[in-house]
């Protein structure tokens, strides 16, 4: 596949996820619906005027309009593994948290979870 075709299928999915029609996001990033359909079948290389406005229709940045991967300087950290993204880190994070607790719940040495008593005020006679 093309490089204007994967941008044109990322702008279609950017524009769906957000529920709006070509007609709605062209009016936002004051372009013609003409030529956002024709950006969206890979028809037409866009300008850099007309990302920046698509970018800020669908408050995307224009990395993420054209669909490139995040830096690599940037990643998500959970113990001692590093993710790309921060859906892969939570996900970890979450799967982490339930081994811990199918571990050690119940357990021996385990975390113990306590209920204290909630001390009531004392009460003087009249």
């Amino acid at each position: 596949m093309r490089a204007i075709e994967r941008f044109g299928k990322q702008l279609q999915r950017l524009r769906a996820e957000r529920s709006l029609t070509q007609e709605q996001l062209a009016v936002k990033a004051g372009l013609a619906r003409i030529y956002l359909a024709k950006l969206e079948s890979g028809q037409h290389d866009p300008s850099l005027s007309t990302l920046v406005r698509l970018a800020k229709a669908l408050r995307v940045s224009v990395t993420e309009l054209l669909g490139e991967a995040m830096s690599a300087t940037v990643w998500w950290q959970v113990g001692e593994q590093r993710f790309s993204t921060r859906g892969e880190a939570e996900e970890q994070a979450r799967a982490m948290s339930e081994l811990f607790v199918a571990r050690y719940q119940n357990k021996p040495g385990g975390p113990v979870r306590q209920l204290f008593p909630v001390r009531q005020a004392k009460h003087t006679a009249d």
